[in-house]
């Protein structure tokens, strides 16, 4: 406390059944779900699932109509990502201020903004009524090695882009 415990139940919950564990991990105190695709998360709230659910990928722009329905917060890390979902929320008459979630890309190389690049994109969502910069995340190479040099400059160059986020 006060952190919260967000339950990653993507792939199924790596094997494990994404529903059963969801429960399992709300019952037991988990505020928030994780998963990597919008149909994963349809098939929680159609299980009747209400928590916060994280998209911890952004969702194709023919897919943010969906995430806004199913009130999935989506990671973004592209202009056209923040603006499909925009445009969701416009059509579908959703709450303004949708939660959205920046991915800094920090030296793994899947997905995400450029470090340099960050505060233009944060920028980009606070120009759209829409969209709430809510939360900010990154993807460690070597998570369970968190004193491993790498490890420590992409913590490094995180910590940077959140500083310049909250001064900005």
């Amino acid at each position: 406390a006060p952190a919260d415990l967000m339950a990653v139940v993507k792939a199924d919950a790596y094997g494990h059944g994404a529903v059963p564990v969801a429960r399992a991990a709300l019952e037991a105190g988990a505020s928030q779900l994780g998963v990597a695709l919008v149909e994963e998360g349809r098939m929680l709230r159609e299980a009747g699932i209400d928590a916060p659910i994280l998209l911890m990928s952004e969702p194709p722009p023919n897919a943010a109509a969906a995430t806004v329905a199913l009130q999935l917060t989506p990671v973004v890390y592209t202009v056209a990502g923040i603006e499909a979902i925009a445009k969701a929320v416009v059509e579908l008459d959703a709450v303004r201020r949708y939660p959205l979630h920046l991915k800094v890309d920090t030296g793994m190389h899947r997905v995400g903004v450029a470090p340099g690049d960050a505060l233009e994109l944060a920028r980009a969502i606070a120009q759209h009524d829409e969209g709430d910069l809510e939360g900010g995340c990154t993807h460690f190479a070597g998570a369970d090695e968190p004193d491993a040099p790498f490890t420590v400059e992409q913590l490094t160059r995180f910590e940077a882009v959140l500083g310049e986020l909250r001064h900005a």
